[in-house]
C-alpha cells in the first residue's frame, strides 16, 4: 500500500481527489491542512539545540 501526498489549491471548497487502483476497497484516512500549517511544522522540526555538552548540579536540582 502506497500513500499518496498532493498539494492542491481549494478555490469552491470542494476537493476532489483520484485514487490510484491499490486504494480501491480499502479504508483511506485523508488528513487536510493548509500551507501555513505545513510551514509551521517545518519551521518546529528545523530548530535542534544541542544539550550534549550541557551540566548542572544534580543535587541543587533536586535541593539535597
Amino acid at each position: 500500500m502506497g500513500i499518496l501526498k498532493s498539494k492542491i489549491k481549494v478555490t469552491d471548497g470542494i476537493l476532489h481527489i483520484q485514487l490510484p487502483d491499490e486504494f480501491k476497497d480499502k479504508v483511506v484516512e485523508v488528513t487536510v491542512k493548509t500551507e501555513n500549517e505545513i510551514t509551521a511544522k517545518l519551521m518546529i522540526n528545523a530548530i535542534k539545540i544541542d544539550t550534549t555538552k550541557w551540566k548542572f548540579n544534580r543535587e541543587e536540582v533536586y535541593g539535597r
